[in-house]
């Protein structure tokens, strides 16, 4: 049996969708304080990928704006990619 301390599980980062990774960009820096960790783009698919945090990515959890050229809106669902999220954080969560 695996105990939880043998294993922890960390949250490495969440995707967010953005439709102006400029103005997302100075939000998170300007307001929140967070830093540009590194920003990367990936002119075969058309996307730019930047990932923002308090702190380097090895030590804490991190954002990563993905902004698709040329797309500035996105559904209320499409915005967040849970998909990658440890069920446990659900239940850390919930208990919010």
């Amino acid at each position: 049996m695996i105990k939880p301390n043998q294993y922890p599980t960390r949250l490495l980062h969440t995707m967010l969708r953005v439709g102006d990774l400029d103005k997302s960009i100075a939000f998170y820096t300007q307001l929140l304080g967070m830093k540009l960790l590194r920003r990367q783009d990936y002119p075969e698919g058309e996307y730019t990928l930047a990932f923002l945090g308090c702190k380097d990515e090895a030590e804490s959890t991190v954002i990563e704006l993905t902004y698709n050229w040329g797309k500035r809106h996105y559904e209320l669902e499409r915005r967040m990619d849970i998909s990658r999220w440890p069920p446990m954080i659900f239940t850390k969560l919930a208990r919010l």
